[in-house]
Formats: C-alpha cells, sequence, structure tokens
C-alpha cells in the first residue's frame, strides 16, 4: 500500500523537513535531512520552496520506503541524501536536474 501527501513543511530549524502522509486512515510521518533537500536539485538549497519543488519525490521515496517497512524506531521513515542518490539512479534522472519536477 503506498503513501498519501497530507501536508509538508520545514521544521522551525531549517535543517529538516516533514511531510504528513496517509497510511490507509493512519498518519505517517516523513523526516527529509538537510542532505536530501540540498542534494534533490541545483543549485542545492535547503528552504520551503526547495521541498515544495520537489514534494512529488520525497513522496515517492517515503512510499517506497513504507512499502519495504524501512520505519526508524519511532516509526517515522526518514529520507536521507542516499535515498535521493538511489531514486535518481533508478529513475534514470539526475536528482539536480533543474527541469525535472
Amino acid at each position: 500500500m503506498s503513501l498519501k501527501l497530507i501536508s509538508g513543511m520545514m521544521k522551525s530549524s531549517g535543517n529538516e523537513a516533514l511531510l504528513m502522509m496517509d497510511a490507509d486512515g493512519v498518519n505517517q510521518i516523513v523526516v527529509i535531512n538537510r542532505e536530501a533537500l540540498l542534494d534533490v536539485a541545483d543549485p542545492p538549497r535547503c528552504d520551503e520552496s526547495r521541498l515544495q519543488e520537489r514534494i512529488d519525490i520525497f513522496s515517492e521515496i517515503a512510499s517506497a520506503k513504507y512499502d519495504r517497512g524501512e520505519l526508524e524506531g519511532d516509526g517515522r521513515i526518514r529520507i536521507t541524501a542516499v535515498d535521493v542518490t538511489e531514486w535518481a539512479g533508478t529513475h534514470g534522472v539526475d536528482g539536480r536536474d533543474p527541469t525535472h519536477h
């Protein structure tokens, strides 16, 4: 079962972003670390606009990790730069390609 995006936001610290996703009626929290936000596109940025520009990519990565059972000990899904690189490799795109939406 894939997750469905509810909302996404930067944490006030500016070092991470959060996605709230729906897992068949249950909220699933996704944490996106700074490096993942910086690595997803050029120029590297870790801000709300970058999150919103690439929220579809982060949602897809989160759904795949959820489907594989890759949850943290606290039940959250964590997305890192490694996840972004792996996603780009399996989709035949450069994760930093500014034309990819």
